[in-house]
This record gives C-alpha cells, structure tokens and sequence, in this order.
C-alpha cells in the first residue's frame, strides 16, 4: 500500500476512535514529515484529502485541527481489546507484592464534593496568592543551577527552613543534615519500614490503627504486632513483654489515628526504653500535631529520644494541601547515609520546583502565619461543628469533642452497623468512614470518622440531619424493624 494511503487510513481511523479528539492541533507538515521520515508532499496531500473528507480543519496562520465534528455517514472504528495480546485466563504471573496489590482497594478518595471528608483543609482559606508568589519568584530566577538531577536528600534551603520550622514550633532541633525529603509520608513509611526490617519481621501496629498504612505494611510482607489503643494512647507493654522479634514500631504520638488520643509522656518514654533494650527503631508519624486547641503542640517523642531510636515522618498534606506531595525524614544521624542512598536508588531525586516555592513560602513566615489562622479557624468550625450535632443528631450518634486534629468521631448505638451507617451517609452527601475498617479485632462500639475542618458552616445542619437519616436507617436495617428517622 502506498505510504499516503497508510498515513491517510492511520489518521483517519485515530480521529474515528476517539484518539485524536476535536480541536487536536496536529504537528505542521514540515514537522510531521521530518518525524514520520516522509516527503512533505506526501503529508500535505493526505491533510488536504482528509480535510475535503471533513476530518480536518486548516486554519490560515493557525495550523491543521482535528475537526469538532467529523463525519458520522461511516461505519465505527471496532474498539480495540484493552487486554489485547495478555493470557485472559488467571491472574497475572508476579510477586508475592504484586499478588497482594491485585486484590487490595488502594485508590485514594479524590471527589471533588469533600464535606466532611476526613483530613481535609480548608482549601476555600488557603493563601493563594501568597503561594503563587513564591511560585513566580522561582520561576523567574535563573534555573541552570536546578535543571539537572538534584541532591537526593531535597533541596537544600528547604531543609534549612524545615529545621528552623522544627525548632521554634516542634522544640525539636535538629540539623538540616538529618532532614531528607520524601514525595509525602507513606512513601516514607515504604522506604522506612523497607531499609529497617525484613519481610517476616514483627511491626508493632495500633489496632485501630490507619487502614492505608497497615495494608501497605502487609503488603510489603511484614507482620503486623497489633496493639490496642486507650486513653493514653498506644497500650504496648503487655504485648511486648518477653518478645524480641518485634523490630520495628509505628507511633502516632501526637495525635493517634483515628481515635484522636495523645501518647503519654510516660508511655513514650517507656516506648523509647523499649526501642533501644531492643535494638529496634520508632516510626513517628507527627499526625495533624500542628493542629491542637488546648495549648501549644506537643513536643515531638524524637525530641526527648536520647538513644537515636526515632524516625521521624512530617508532611505538608494536611497543613498546606495534599497535591504538594512533598514529606520528610529527620533521621538518626546514623542513618542519614543508609536512607539518602536509598532516596538517590528508588526516587533519583525529588522535583525541585515545589520544594524551592516551598522553602520561600516557609522562609517568608507565610506557613507559621497560615498555621495560625487555620487553627484560629478551626476552633470555630470545631466548636460549630459540635454544638450543630447535639442540636440535630436526634441522639442517634454523639460527636466526641477532639483536642486537636481534623476529625471528630461520631459514636453510633450498640448494635448498629457503621459500614452501613457510612454507605448510606455518603450517598446522602456525608462523606465518613467506618471505624470498622480501621479495626482488625470488633471495637467496643461502632462509630464514624467525621471531617469538620473542610466544611463550612452552610453545610453543617443540612449534612449532619442528613446523617441521622443515615444511622437511623442503618439501625433499622440491624433491628429488622423500622425506625422513625432523626429531624
């Protein structure tokens, strides 16, 4: 077949299919002869048979477009087979992680309608225009310096403005050296719980305890050493008493997911005890401790770690917003070398872009500024929040009072099923989780995960009667009879 026709039948059947959709600009017929390593003729008969055929537009001193609407007397281009070429019977030959992945539900909540979705900041107060300077200065510098790879523990002047950060409002010095950056904190918790342990290695885990970080450890093939959580936090001593095969142990300190309890200071100190008779090591996840409405944020377990035992995990997520995706280690000075290298293998290097605007938006004081307004503002929608439930909650749930954070737990009647209770709330609008999916043994009671810090105050009434409903259905459904719904 002549070499026109083939070009004229390819592009023909692509703009068909859907692949080259209307208003497309295609390459000019210069750049797309050099390209296909044909004569520019040749290109420009086939763009002018397909523009008298109506699949073309040819604008003058614009270029050659795919038509909006391309004609429809011809029959449809079949659908190719998205599996073309693979085995269609069985899963796909892997690893024992690949396995695991193929039957775990990862994806991340993206829905653009984000009432009361857990974890979620008040996008509608971020400092856009702040951020965009800092995003326009660093563009408009010179980049020949920061175009190729960069240093694979981040950007330097990031990690300076880190330790600072850490110092004033953390109390926990420390030098920028410790500091390596992470594309946010699970990627973290990966390579974390990768260099310090093996698979078959116990991992000491708060049950409840955060559901993606507990599939990812499993994933991974590490065995999870579940530890229940009271008032004062993770209770672990009784389930490491006598045990030397734990080598590794996931903390929440600050503010404990999703039960929402701080870690005693007593407790820390016993858990730092632990780490170092042991010769085991402490992921801190320094959770939401930015947010705490009664006094300042707690100092960070790292900052009263005298034996170099505590990895600690920070991110921007919550703070800023969770597209940045930029987190960070503050190492032991021992492993500063291990996990550099190990960031340099897997990742090369972070982008340096985000990470320059975020040094000067950190540098600046725009982040320390944002953070006092976010939690000025959250009391308030706290506060809101709970005084709207008792009022409308019909007593079909009660909303525990959080001292910091970004979610309330709402606790449900005995004998009511929170999946169910959280199927129909977010198909009425209120986007919630189940404790049960935190869970691996039955909780005493059933309860919901609640966001309060992205609502606005127009959406408290309606969502939260709408959640009444919901529990109040959910409820029927166990009992078996119906019930009269919450107004």
């Amino acid at each position: 077949m002549p070499v026109s026709r083939q070009l004229e039948d390819q592009l023909r059947d692509l703009i068909r299919a859907g692949q080259l959709p209307g208003g497309t600009r295609l390459p000019s017929s210069r750049a797309l002869a050099a390209e296909l390593g044909v004569s520019r003729p040749t290109v420009v008969v086939v763009l002018e048979r397909l523009e008298a055929e109506g699949f073309l537009e040819m604008r003058r001193g614009a270029g050659t477009f795919v038509a909006h609407a391309p004609p429809s007397h011809l029959p449809p281009v079949p659908d190719r087979p998205a599996n073309q070429g693979a085995e269609s019977s069985g899963p796909p030959r892997s690893s024992g992680i690949g396995a695991r992945l193929l039957t775990l539900d990862a994806d991340v909540d993206v829905r653009e309608d984000r009432a009361f979705l857990p974890n979620t900041p008040a996008y509608d107060h971020f400092p856009f225009a702040l951020w965009q300077n800092c995003v326009n200065r660093q563009t408009r510098r010179a980049y020949r310096g920061n175009m190729g790879y960069a240093e694979p523990a981040g950007y330097e002047p990031l990690r300076r403005a880190i330790a600072t950060y850490l110092a004033l409002h953390r109390s926990d010095a420390c030098d920028p050296e410790q500091i390596v950056i992470t594309p946010g904190a699970h990627a973290a918790f990966m390579i974390a719980v990768q260099l310090l342990t093996d698979p078959g290695d116990g991992l000491l885990f708060e049950d409840p305890g955060p559901f993606i970080a507990r599939h990812l450890f499993e994933t991974l093939g590490r065995r999870l050493v579940h530890v229940p959580v009271d008032d004062d936090g993770m209770d672990f001593e009784a389930t490491v008493a006598g045990t030397r095969d734990v080598r590794l142990a996931f903390a929440m300190p600050s503010r404990q997911h999703p039960l929402g309890r701080t870690l005693s200071v007593p407790r820390r100190q016993r858990l730092l005890d632990w780490a170092r008779a042991n010769d085991a090591w402490i992921i801190e996840d320094d959770y939401d401790s930015e947010f705490r409405y009664t006094g300042r944020p707690l100092p960070s377990m790292r900052s009263i770690d005298g034996g170099g035992r505590t990895i600690y995990v920070g991110t921007f997520s919550k703070a800023l917003f969770p597209a940045l995706r930029v987190g960070y280690f503050v190492l032991p000075p021992a492993l500063v070398g291990m996990f550099r290298n190990a960031m340099a293998l897997v990742f090369r290097s972070m982008p340096v872009a985000p990470q320059m605007a975020l040094a000067d938006f950190i540098a600046d004081g725009h982040f320390a500024s944002h953070l006092r307004r976010m939690r000025e503002l959250y009391t308030e929608r706290r506060a809101r929040f709970i005084e709207v439930a008792e009022q409308v909650s019909g007593g079909l749930y009660r909303v525990e009072r959080p001292d910091s954070g970004m979610n309330v737990v709402a606790w449900l009647p005995e004998g009511c099923d929170d999946r169910e209770a959280s199927r129909r709330g977010v198909a009425a609008g209120v986007h919630c989780y189940p404790l049960s999916d935190y869970a691996v043994k039955p909780l005493p009671r059933p309860g919901l995960l609640i966001g309060f810090t992205g609502v606005a105050q127009h959406q408290l009434a309606p969502g939260l009667q709408r959640l009444g409903v919901a529990v109040s259905a959910a409820l029927a459904t166990h009992e078996g009879h119906p019930r009269r719904p919450a107004t």
